[in-house]
C-alpha cells in the first residue's frame, strides 16, 4: 500500500503538481533527517543535508528508473551526500562509556523544545542527545532514533531497515540495557533544564520519574501534572489519551485511572481510545463478571479488520479464554466455539501484521478446543491447514526467520497435537502408532526430557497403550511421566495440584492413576499388591532415567568452547571490586543476568549448585546484573538475599563479551585455566543439572 501511494505521488509530481512534492517530503522528511543524524552525529548539519536530499529528489525525480523502488533510491541520495560531508569533516570517533536509558527516554521531546527555548539551552540539550546516542553501535543507534525521536513503530522501522521486527526489537532492547546506569544527576539536570512544549512529551517524561523516584513521589508529581494539563488544554482525544496513560505510570496502573475519563474515552467509538479504556476497566474490575463484561464488549464492538490495535483486540479474546477456563459457566459450548474461532481469526490478523507464520494461531485455537473439549472436528481441520500452508514458501521464511523454528521440527509438533485429539476421542492405535513416529529428542538435554511437554507426552503413550492393552508398555511410558524429577521454573511458571506434599503437573496425576489400573491388569489381584509393584516399578525407571542421565552428560561436558576467558572488573552495590583474572585456578560460574525478571525464576536452582560446591574453595560463583539501576539491584537482593556475590555491569561489558543474547539469566562456565568452556541458558536447569556436572568435569581438568 505505501508502495503504490509512492508510485501515485511520484506520477503527480512528475504530471507538475508541486502539491503532491510537499507531500512526499512531508511523509519521509523525518525519517531522512534521523537517517542524516546518525551518519554524520550533527543535529543541525543534518538538517541541512536533509534539505538538500529533497532537493536532488526534485532535480532528479524523472531519472528514476522504477519508481516502486523510490524509498531505496531516496536513501541512498541521503546516504551520498553523508559521505560527501564526512569526506570533509573527518570526525573523530568516540568510545563506549556507561549512560542512562532513562534519558533516552526524554530525548523524544528535544525537537518540540528547541523552538521554545532560548539558543543556550537547545544547544544543551543537543549536546546531551547526541553524546548518549554516540554511545551506542550504529544499528542500535539508527533503530533508537527512529523509534524515540521519529516514532516509528517497530514494524515501519522493519521496512524501513529491511530486517525482521524480531531483530529490531532485540535492538532497541540491547540498547536500553547498554545505556542503562544510575546517574541519576545526568537524569535530573535533563529532566529539570526542559520545559514541555508539546503534549507529546509528557508521557516520555512521565515514565521518567516513575523509574526514578519513590511511589510517594511519584503519585503526587504525576497527578499534579496530568491535573494541570487536563486544565490547561481542551479535552481532546489526544489529551485523554496521554492523560491515561500517565495515570498508567502509577503504581496499581488501571487502578489509578479515574472513571471520569474513562467515560470520556469511551465516547470516541471504534478507536483507540474506545479500545483502551474497555481494557483498561477490565483490568482494575475484581469480580470475575466484570472483566468478562469488558472483554465481551471489546470482540462485540470491534473486528479484526477494524480494531485500531490487533495485539490488544486479541488480549481481550485471550482474557476471556482465561476466564472460562477459572469459570465453565461464563459460556456455553456454541458461545466457546464462536469465542475459539474469534480467537483464530483475531490471531491469524495478527500473524499476518507481525509475519509470524500462521500456524502459531492454528496450534493455539486447536489447543483451546482440545482443552475445553469443543468441536474436535476443527481442532483437526485447522491442524490440517496448517500442514498445507508449511508447503508455502512465505509461510517457510516467516517461521524459520521470525520463531527460528524448522519446519519438520513444526510438522512433528503438529503431528503429536493431533495424536491429543485423537487420544481425546479414544482412537488408540492412531494415537499410540503418531506419537511413536514423531517423537521428541528426549537426550537432547535434560530440559527436554523433564520439561512438563514431554511429561505429557509419556503419559499420553502410556493411556494410548493401555487402550490397546500393551500393557508393560503402557507401565513404561506411565512410569516415565510419573517418576521424573520437576524442574523448578516450572514450579513457579505452571499451576499444580497439590499430592503426596509434592507439586505435579495433573499428567503426572493420571500417570499414577494409570499405574494403578495397569498393575490390576497386569497382576490379576488385589489393588493391595500396588505398593509393590509401584516400588519395582520406580526402580526400572531409575536404571533407565541413569542410562539417559549419562548420555546427556556425556554429550554435554565433551563439547567444550576452548575459548580464552575475557578478563573484566565489576564492583558490587558496597564498591567492592571482582577481578576474574584474580580467580586463575578456581572454577568460576557466572549468572549472567540473575538479577532480571525470568532470571529470578532459576535462583532455586543456582542455590542448589552453589550449596553443593560451598565446601570447596575451588568454586567461585558470581550473579552478573542485566543492567538494573542501584535502587532495583538493592530491591531484588533484599527480596531473595544472595549467599554468592552480585555484580553490577552497567555497560553491559561481560554480556559483551561472552556473546550473551538472551535477556534472562544466562551461565558461563570458566576454568582453573582461565579457558571460558561452557555456555548454558538459564532456564534449562533441573535440580542443578547440568551445572553440576560441568563444574565436576571442570574440577578434573588438570
Amino acid at each position: 500500500m505505501e508502495r503504490e501511494d509512492d508510485v501515485q505521488l511520484i506520477q503527480k509530481i512528475l504530471s507538475g503538481d508541486n502539491r503532491a512534492f510537499n507531500t512526499l517530503v512531508q511523509k519521509y522528511e523525518k525519517n531522512v533527517h534521523a537517517f542524516v543524524w546518525r551518519k554524520i552525529g550533527d543535529y543541525h548539519y543534518a538538517e541541512e543535508i536533509t534539505q538538500d536530499t529533497f532537493l536532488q529528489v526534485y532535480k532528479k525525480l524523472s531519472t528514476l528508473k522504477d519508481i516502486n523502488r523510490f524509498s531505496g533510491w531516496l536513501y541512498a541520495i541521503a546516504n551520498r551526500l553523508c559521505v560527501a560531508w564526512i569526506r570533509k569533516q573527518k570526525p573523530t570517533m568516540q568510545s563506549l562509556e556507561s549512560t542512562s536509558v532513562k534519558a533516552v527516554d526524554n530525548l523524544a521531546y528535544e525537537r518540540y523544545v528547541s523552538e521554545q527555548q532560548e539558543l543556550e539551552a537547545t544547544e544543551r540539550c543537543y549536546a546531551i542527545a547526541e553524546d548518549l546516542l554516540k554511545k551506542l553501535p550504529e544499528s542500535e543507534r539508527t533503530v533508537m532514533m527512529l523509534y524515540y525521536l521519529d516514532e516509528m513503530p517497530t514494524k515501519e522501522i522493519s521496512k524501513f531497515l529491511g530486517v525482521s521486527v524480531n531483530t529490531i526489537t532485540s535492538q532497541l532492547q540491547r540498547a536500553r540495557k547498554r545505556l542503562k546506569t544510575d546517574q541519576d544527576i545526568l537524569i535530573q539536570d535533563f529532566l529539570g533544564s526542559l520545559q514541555i512544549a508539546d503534549l507529546e512529551v509528557y508521557y516520555s517524561r512521565w515514565r521518567l520519574i516513575a523509574e526514578m523516584f519513590s511511589e510517594e513521589d511519584v503519585q503526587k508529581m504525576i497527578c499534579s501534572e496530568i491535573e494541570s494539563m487536563l486544565r490547561t488544554h481542551s479535552e481532546t482525544p489526544e489529551v485523554l489519551e496521554i492523560a491515561h496513560w500517565g495515570y498508567r505510570c502509577l503504581p496499581g496502573r488501571a487502578k489509578n485511572v479515574p472513571s471520569s475519563l474513562f467515560d470520556k474515552m469511551l465516547q470516541y467509538a471504534k478507536t483507540e481510545l474506545h479500545l483502551l479504556a474497555l481494557l483498561g476497566l477490565a483490568e482494575r474490575s475484581e469480580e470475575a463478571s466484570q472483566k468478562w463484561h469488558y472483554y465481551q464488549r471489546v470482540t462485540d464492538e470491534f473486528t479484526a479488520s477494524d480494531a485500531p490495535e490487533l495485539s490488544w483486540y486479541l488480549l481481550a479474546y485471550e482474557e476471556m479464554l482465561r476466564l472460562v477456563e477459572a469459570d465453565r459457566s461464563l459460556a456455553n459450548d456454541n458461545y466457546l466455539d464462536e469465542l475459539i474461532d474469534g480467537y483464530l481469526k483475531a490471531h491469524l490478523a495478527m500473524c499476518q501484521e507481525t509475519q509470524q507464520w500462521f500456524g502459531l494461531a492454528d496450534t493455539g485455537a486447536a489447543q483451546y478446543r482440545l482443552k475445553f473439549n469443543n468441536r474436535l472436528d476443527k481442532a483437526l481441520e485447522i491442524l490440517e491447514r496448517t500442514e498445507i500452508r508449511l508447503g508455502e514458501e512465505e509461510e517457510q521464511v516467516w517461521l524459520v526467520q521470525n520463531n527460528r523454528r524448522s519446519v519438520k521440527e513444526v510438522h512433528r509438533e503438529i503431528a503429536r497435537l493431533r495424536c491429543e485429539i485423537y487420544l481425546r476421542q479414544e482412537r488408540w492405535e492412531e494415537t499410540h502408532e503418531g506419537l511413536i513416529t514423531n517423537a521428541p529428542n528426549f537426550l537432547e538435554s535434560l530440559w527436554a526430557r523433564f520439561n512438563e511437554s514431554a511429561i505429557n507426552y509419556f503419559w499420553m503413550l502410556g493411556r494410548s497403550a493401555e487402550g490397546i492393552g500393551k500393557w508393560e508398555k503402557a507401565r513404561c511410558y506411565y512410569a516415565n511421566a510419573y517418576f521424573a524429577p520437576i524442574p523448578h521454573c516450572e514450579k513457579v511458571r505452571h499451576y499444580y495440584d497439590y499430592v503426596d506434599a509434592h507439586f505435579v503437573p495433573m499428567s503426572r496425576v493420571e500417570s499414577l492413576t494409570g499405574l494403578e489400573r495397569i498393575c490390576h491388569q497386569m497382576e490379576q489381584g488385589s489393588i493391595d499388591t500396588f505398593e509393590a509393584f509401584l516400588k519395582d516399578t520406580e526402580t526400572e525407571y531409575r536404571i533407565r532415567e541413569s542410562a539417559d542421565r549419562e548420555k546427556i552428560r556425556q554429550k554435554l561436558i565433551t563439547n567444550r568452547l576452548n575459548k580464552k576467558a575475557k578478563d573484566f572488573c565489576l564492583q558490587t552495590l558496597e564498591g567492592e571490586a571482582y577481578t576474574l583474572s584474580a580467580m586463575s585456578g578456581k572454577v568460576v560460574l557466572l549468572d549472567v543476568g540473575v538479577s532480571s525478571r525470568s532470571g529470578n525464576m532459576v535462583i532455586p536452582e543456582v542455590k542448589i549448585v552453589y550449596e553443593r560446591f560451598s565446601t570447596t574453595d575451588d568454586v567461585v560463583v558470581w550473579g552478573i546484573n542485566n543492567g538494573e539501576t542501584h535502587q532495583q539491584v538493592r530491591q531484588f537482593l533484599t527480596e531473595y538475599d544472595l549467599p554468592w556475590p552480585l555484580l553490577l555491569d552497567p555497560d553491559q561489558e561481560v554480556k559483551k563479551a561472552y556473546q550473551v543474547e538472551t535477556m534472562s539469566s544466562f551461565f558461563i562456565l570458566i576454568d582453573k585455566y582461565q579457558n571460558w568452556q561452557f555456555s548454558f541458558e538459564g532456564l534449562h536447569l533441573v535440580n542443578g543439572q547440568p551445572l553440576i556436572w560441568l563444574i565436576e568435569a571442570l574440577l578434573l581438568d588438570e
